[in-house]
């Protein structure tokens, strides 16, 4: 699958990915998974974007550990909170 057939939620999975990617070497990441750098550098050559487009099908993100993300109904009260307070220091 080529790049710019990813959707723009898988193209944002990627990218981080290949940003925390850019932050280590490959040979770090093969001893921890238990393969080759080459395997490694393989996949985020070869089938990154498809991996990313499987997460993006499934309605998977991928985020930081220890990211602390919020539910949609508590992003909707801190919403209705903003809004009240800007509605009270405009008054």
């Amino acid at each position: 699958m080529a790049r710019n057939e990813l959707s723009k939620s898988a193209m944002k999975n990627a990218d981080l990915i290949r940003q925390k990617a850019s932050e280590t070497k490959d040979a770090q990441a093969a001893e921890y998974v238990g393969v080759d750098a080459s395997t490694i550098c393989r996949f985020k050559a070869e089938h990154l974007d498809k991996f990313c487009a499987y997460l993006d099908f499934l309605e998977l993100e991928v985020s930081e550990k220890g990211l602390n993300r919020l539910t949609n109904s508590e992003l909707d009260a801190l919403k209705l909170f903003a809004e009240k307070g800007v509605h009270a220091i405009g008054k």
